[in-house]
């Protein structure tokens, strides 16, 4: 009788991974993989299906290397004990992964110990959703462009970067840039998840009323949970068009967005019945200057 071959064990000593595992583990890495981190770091979460839709062709291939990438230590993953059913794993930097990202970068190479915390504070954050959503609405953007010749995103920026290049006057949840067709938008994330109440979503649009002052005139995105909840956004906007003030502000709902995608004709444009594509949105008119 043949012995079974034990599946491969995490590159670790008893004390986790070391520098020179790290080391070691890095030149098993392909440049897929190191975009991978990169990503990760950047935006701190991804399902195994955002992961196959930004990198991989076939959700097979995806599978198979990201169990032998979390094997050697290179990411982590979670998921919680859903039933009935099971829930898709959530990847994340492991160990080595967050050692070789924070080399790429020259940063301080962290301890597998504060990796380790790091998932499992993670896996607890009650805004994780929130976060898997973020990341849903930009990898279905790039998905889009990778299959579509003449469409690209050019930026993709987290809460963090979206927030401090804003100098925390406005706070939206993301930043990206979408080329399609010779036409490029930039716009601002708002995703919604429903927990709070319409009249702060409103209040949101103050700050982005308030980087007018300095140039920046960037259309403002909502993603909401469902069209009741749209449409009475809506009504609040057309109930006080000063809330508008020379913005520009669209919804799509999380359903129009899955049906299609974020590049489609999906975005309810305020203040009109129409439906606008991602690249056709008009920008807000710039601000008027004091005489």
């Amino acid at each position: 009788m043949t012995a079974r071959r034990p599946r491969q064990a995490s590159i670790a000593s008893r004390h986790g991974p070391s520098i020179a595992d790290a080391i070691t583990a890095q030149r098993q890495l392909t440049p897929r993989d190191l975009r991978l981190l990169g990503l990760l770091a950047a935006h701190r979460a991804l399902t195994a299906h955002q992961i196959t839709r930004l990198l991989f062709t076939d959700d097979n291939t995806a599978r198979k290397r990201l169990v032998l990438l979390t094997d050697r230590g290179v990411l982590d993953r979670f998921r919680a004990c859903v039933r009935p059913g099971s829930q898709e794993y959530r990847y994340t930097l492991g160990p080595l992964g967050a050692m070789i990202y924070a080399a790429t970068t020259d940063a301080p190479i962290p301890a597998p110990r504060t990796v380790h915390e790091k998932t499992l504070k993670l896996s607890r954050n009650p805004q994780l959703d929130h976060l898997l959503g973020i990341n849903e609405f930009f990898t279905t953007l790039c998905h889009h462009a990778r299959t579509n010749p003449g469409a690209e995103l050019l930026e993709w920026w987290d809460e963090r970067e979206a927030t401090a290049a804003c100098a925390k006057i406005a706070h939206p949840d993301g930043y990206g840039v979408w080329s399609e067709n010779g036409r490029t938008v930039r716009f601002f994330l708002e995703y919604d998840t429903g927990t709070e109440e319409l009249s702060r979503l409103i209040d949101k649009l103050q700050g982005y009323r308030d980087l007018r002052s300095g140039d920046i005139t960037i259309p403002v995105l909502f993603v909401l949970p469902g069209p009741k909840r749209q449409t009475n956004f809506h009504r609040l906007l057309d109930e006080d068009p000063s809330t508008l003030s020379g913005l520009t502000v669209a919804t799509a709902t999380v359903a129009e967005i899955a049906a299609d995608n974020p590049a489609a004709s999906v975005w309810w444009l305020a203040g009109h019945t129409t439906r606008h594509r991602l690249a056709a949105l008009p920008a807000p008119p710039p601000a008027a200057r004091a005489a």
